[in-house]
């Protein structure tokens, strides 16, 4: 075997050192030429060796010891043992004797290798006592080699090592502060991240102990580093704190909190680098996402991370790119992190005590920072700032209407943001907001020669776009039938605007107009239509492309809009073009292939069988995309962390990992001190794609599958779904595992259909499901049970608790019937409301008890609210036999409805007893004097949303509870705490207050002074916030007539209105049970006294009597 031939393909390999353009196919010549005649022996090995030890050109060097650790697990052990010292000598001689640094890294990877193997065969004994020499001889380069290689072990296998924890610890407490050498100083830093995992703080406490006494230098070496201006050693030292955050918080220990104030001082000094302050920040951010528990117990640190990045924000530039990572958008990110993983007190409270200053300030910085944290923390604590909407919202409308045309851009963004989470909540402020944004549309369509306002103005038009595109869902028809005429005139234009970005944006606004406007956009939909219309078939460039899928999206909310009738003439031609869209090569617009696809199924419902075929082959193409794959050779560490030898897949795509002596394809190589970069690795598009056709296979199935659909498709879809509930990246487990529940919601409903008859609570089952319904429901519960014990994710748990419950509350008990099912939903549901869930814990610190002090981020919370309404879903369909199952989890509820510091807990506690105490029926008897005492107390809460659950529960136990003995005597007490409710408009109180009134008249009519309290009731109707109150109202309202009660029959003048209105649209207003009713009801007034309708004919037609 020829080393000069080697060495020669070797240097022909290198890519990097050729000029474009680059010679790829020689160089992949060169590589299979390498793989055939010299990798596949032993003997490549040896010849390498000697080419690191000996080759003059450095790059030749370095390729030599990059391709010498990946041919050691294969060729080492054939290697004769009588030559192994001598290479062994050779290659540490040579690797002494490096002047290059990163040629010198590569060799000690080489030893490592090596040595990975010899010391697990008990070979080389002399190793590990020669290192720990070089790494602390007085010679500051046999220094720097030394703790090199001990890195380079580390790295490849930290249990090379052995016993020797306490002996490495022991060194590094020295080189970690070598008073010559930054390269042996991160070299050693480098270490302790690479042996983490070896670290057992339940099992052996004290080499924790001694580890949290170098953090401290550790931080000194990141110093240094930022000082020195050395970017590589900065990077080194991050990422080796931010491996920290991947185990045990025992870890860093006390240290975390000075590490967090440490990285806080270095984000706020604008004297450091932009890219180090960034870097600070983002690891802030992921201590916040990986220690939230620990983060919130530290006195006043959330409130302080808050205020810090608001500063840091005041940096931001008119110019600043969107996806450049500055440190400005880097505290934007931070602010984000903190509202979803932090308690809203902690968080949205400073902020908030911030924004007037910042919105009112004279330095422009201060006001776009207000708007812009603003918009970023909404989605994390919607609900919150949906409460506080009344003082945040007049600062907005003044900053909408800024002098500043960079102020009113960032306005603008930060109410779109504002409008994607609370738009409902926004209504009140519509007519200044649509001022606002016309005012700054005509302004930015004004023709202007300066090339830098121009670009502002694109910038204007298109955040006016997207607000109203985002304000959609608190835009009601009335109100922008003032507007709409403007708007699709100014608007309409900018579809034809040479930007294509506009035309986009445009496009968005129209689909938001249509959406809001309903039927009444027809009169400007032909017009609409056509200029939308040529965009539809466009694919000449990516722009082209990307465009289209944007006006896809627009069509599709035009078509839900005006109607099936109106939209009929174009839904041939759009479903054509849209399935010519899936074979372009761009996975955006098949995703907007898609969506049309599921608002065409909601208007057309089974007339849109006709394209089923084709519709399902293409979700399926698209379920069965492979996703791209990436190789990386990793070190054990990282192998320890992934947790697997083969291969792991993350946010969607699948990584595959070697050894280093696998056999390569590809001999081209970068910098092989970056050779495991994971800065890469995303969630794929392929992985995007299946979460949308995921998705959208839900829609179809949902409102488009009749029967012979379902006959049809369905096996395959479920199929294909399923594998799906157990993907690496969160969204596809989401979307696979609500469709699995919805498909079986769907055929569960055709069955209801098809028998005309409805399930009954309870188990034994009272009707019997199909066989296909029975197989369906095993599949679903075994995809769903794999992943929602352990899953991390908390939006994937919401999102499992949001469907169950919402089947159980439309299907009943059917799917419970299997094996063991309802007794894995009752632990998972326990660990859930007890706060002990994987997904409700720090990364590292499952074990630990994690009880919140200061309440919960909104996501935090959601996961427990989503969980309680399971167990709504399981008193529906269960009913008087949930009885049982209340007693596992009353003492969570009881616990929840009785907090003193939460207000969103004690509202939901008590409601979730209210819903339980319907569905038990007379059952809740048993637990009536413990639910009553407690409901006494938050009848007079000072939270009104709990007051009206309260009124709510009360009502319910009393009509359902048969210990009146235990209730009577409370009768006045809780009369007097309804009566002030009536009067209150907050937080559907009147309406709970009247519901709860006439199910104590009806459960004891004669202990309620009806002549005192009817008056009042009647006043109060037609309830117009919580129509499910209806119910009882006017069931009490009947008895009363049937028991000829003296108080009604005089009241009936005021109560044929009523009756009216109820009847009268909309008709969501009464249930069909109760629209019966108030028909008998009617019916019953008019044959004793007619007169009385003389003037009300339109009631008569409404109940059926005329």
């Amino acid at each position: 075997m020829d080393q000069q031939r080697l060495a020669a393909l070797l240097l022909e390999s290198q890519i990097r050192k050729f000029p474009p353009p680059r010679p790829f196919q020689k160089v992949k010549d060169v590589t299979a030429e390498l793989q055939k005649n010299y990798y596949t022996h032993p003997e490549s090995l040896l010849l390498l060796v000697e080419i690191i030890a000996t080759h003059e050109n450095l790059g030749v060097r370095q390729q030599a010891a990059v391709q010498a650790a990946r041919q050691v697990p294969k060729h080492w052990a054939k290697i004769s043992k009588e030559q192994k010292p001598a290479v062994r000598q050779h290659l540490v001689a040579a690797t002494m004797a490096e002047k290059n640094a990163a040629c010198r890294h590569a060799e000690s990877r080489v030893v490592a290798a090596i040595a990975t193997i010899d010391l697990e065969d008990g070979e080389w004994p002399d190793l590990l006592p020669a290192l720990y020499g070089l790494a602390s001889n007085s010679d500051v380069s046999q220094r720097e080699v030394g703790s090199y290689i001990i890195y380079s072990l580390l790295e490849a296998n930290p249990t090379s090592f052995g016993d020797d924890l306490t002996k490495l610890l022991e060194l590094f407490s020295h080189t970690l502060q070598d008073p010559q050498s930054a390269d042996v100083r991160i070299n050693t830093m480098m270490s302790i991240g690479a042996m983490l995992l070896m670290f057992e703080p339940e099992e052996d406490e004290q080499p924790v102990i001694a580890l949290q006494s170098l953090i401290p230098s550790m931080v000194k070496v990141l110093q240094d580093a930022v000082e020195a201006g050395d970017d590589e050693k900065t990077g080194h030292a991050f990422e080796v704190f931010q491996q920290f955050l991947a185990y045990e918080s025992a870890l860093l220990g006390k240290y975390l909190k000075d590490l967090v104030q440490f990285m806080i001082d270095l984000a706020v000094n604008k004297e450091a680098d932009d890219e180090v302050r960034s870097q600070a920040l983002s690891f802030l951010a992921q201590t916040v996402r990986y220690r939230r528990m620990k983060i919130q117990g530290m006195k006043d640190m959330g409130q302080q991370l808050t205020q810090k990045a608001l500063l840091i924000v005041t940096e931001i530039d008119d110019d600043d790119d969107d996806d450049d990572m500055g440190p400005a958008r880097s505290a934007l990110a931070l602010l984000d992190q903190l509202a979803n993983d932090l308690p809203p007190r902690q968080v949205i409270v400073p902020l908030l005590d911030a924004l007037p200053s910042f919105a009112n300030s004279t330095e422009t910085g201060f006001k776009k920072a207000g708007i812009l944290a603003l918009g970023n923390v909404v989605e994390g604590a919607p609900d919150f700032i949906a409460s506080q909407v009344k003082t945040i919202m007049p600062l907005v409308i003044n900053l909408l209407n800024d002098a500043d045309v960079g102020v009113r851009h960032a306005a603008l963004v930060g109410l779109s943001r504002l409008a994607d989470d609370i738009a409902e909540e926004l209504s009140d402020f519509n007519e200044p907001i649509m001022t606002a944004l016309v005012k700054n549309l005509q302004a930015a369509m004004a023709p202007t020669a300066d090339a830098k306002a121009a670009k502002k103005n694109i910038e204007i038009i298109r955040s006016v776009c997207g607000a109203l595109d985002s304000m959609s869902e608190g835009l009601d028809t009335e109100f922008m039938k003032k507007y709409a005429g403007e708007l699709v005139d100014n608007i309409g234009i900018l579809i034809a605007h040479d930007d294509y970005k506009v035309k986009v944006a445009a496009s968005g606004a129209i689909g938001a107009i249509a959406e809001s406007l309903g039927e009444d956009f027809r009169p400007y939909f032909e017009k609409i239509m056509q200029g939308l219309g040529v965009y539809v078939t466009i694919k000449g460039s990516d722009e082209d492309l990307a465009l289209r899928s944007g006006v896809l999206d627009s069509i599709g909310r035009i078509a839900v809009a005006v109607g099936a009738e109106t939209f009929q003439p174009y839904v041939q031609g759009l479903m054509e073009a849209s399935e010519e869209a899936l074979h372009l090569d761009n996975s955006r617009l098949r995703e907007s292939s898609f969506i049309l696809w599921s608002m065409l199924a909601k208007v057309y419902e089974k007339n849109f069988a006709h394209f089923l075929p084709g519709v399902f082959q293409g979700l399926f193409q698209s379920l069965e995309l492979e996703e791209e794959e990436i190789t990386l050779q990793l070190s054990e560490t990282e192998k320890g962390i992934v947790g697997t030898e083969e291969e792991i897949i993350t946010a969607g795509k699948k990584v595959r990992f070697r050894n280093a002596g696998e056999n390569e394809e590809d001999g081209m190589e970068e910098d092989e001190d970056d050779e495991d970069d994971w800065d890469d690795i995303g969630v794929s598009p392929e992985a995007l794609e299946k979460e949308v056709a995921i998705e959208i296979l839900g829609d179809i199935i949902t409102y488009a599958c009749g029967g012979p659909e379902i006959t049809t498709y369905l096996e395959k879809a479920i199929e294909m779904i399923s594998p799906l509930a157990e993907h690496s990246y969160e969204g596809c487990r989401k979307a696979a595992i609500a469709t699995l529940w919805r498909s079986y919601a769907r055929v569960w409903q055709l069955m209801e259909e098809e028998t005309g008859s409805n399930w009954e609570p309870g188990l034994p089952l009272k009707q019997q499901p199909t066989v296909t319904l029975v197989k369906l429901g095993e599949i679903v519960a075994k995809a769903t049970l794999q992943t929602w014990n352990e899953e991390a994710d908390r939006s994937v748990v919401t999102e499992i608790n949001r469907n169950v419950a919402a089947t159980l509350k439309a299907c009943g008990p059917a799917i419970l019937a299997q094996d063991d099912l309802m007794k894995e939903i009752v632990t998972v549901i326990s660990t859930l409301v007890t706060r002990s869930h994987p997904c409700q814990q720090d990364l590292g610190d499952e074990d630990e008890d994690q009880e919140a002090e200061e309440g919960s981020s909104e996501y935090d919370w959601l996961v427990i609210d989503t969980a309680l309404d399971v167990v709504i879903g399981l008193a529906v369909a269960l009913g008087p036999a949930f009885a049982e199952l209340w007693k596992v989890f009353e003492q969570p509820i009881l616990k929840f409805a009785a907090s003193e510091s939460q207000n969103i807990e004690r509202s939901t506690g008590v409601g979730v007893i209210a819903e339980c105490a319907s569905n038990m029926e007379a059952a809740v008897t048993p637990y009536t004097a413990k639910l009553l005492t407690l409901l006494l107390k938050r009848l007079s809460d000072s939270d009104q949303e709990t007051k009206s659950n309260a009124a709510y529960a009360t009502g319910q136990l009393i009509y359902n509870s048969t210990d009146s003995a235990t209730y009577l005597p409370h009768y006045s007490t809780i009369l007097r705490k309804l009566e002030p409710m009536l009067q209150i408009q907050d937080a559907r109180i009147k309406d709970n207050a009247a519901g709860c009134l006439c199910r104590m008249i009806m459960a004891h009519p004669d202990k309620v002074p009806i002549p005192d309290v009817l008056p009042a009731l009647v006043g109060l109707l037609p309830l117009k916030d919580d129509f499910e109150e209806n119910q009882p109202v006017y069931q009490c309202i009947f008895k009363l007539y049937e028991a000829n009660e003296p108080t009604v029959q005089a009241l009936t003048p005021n109560l044929i209105p009523v009756f009216q209105s109820v009847l009268s649209p909309p008709v969501d207003q009464l249930d069909d049970e109760t629209r019966e009713v108030v028909r008998r009801t009617v019916g019953v007034l008019y044959q004793a006294k007619p007169d009385l309708f003389s003037a009300h004919p339109e009631v008569l037609k409404l109940a059926g009597l005329a």
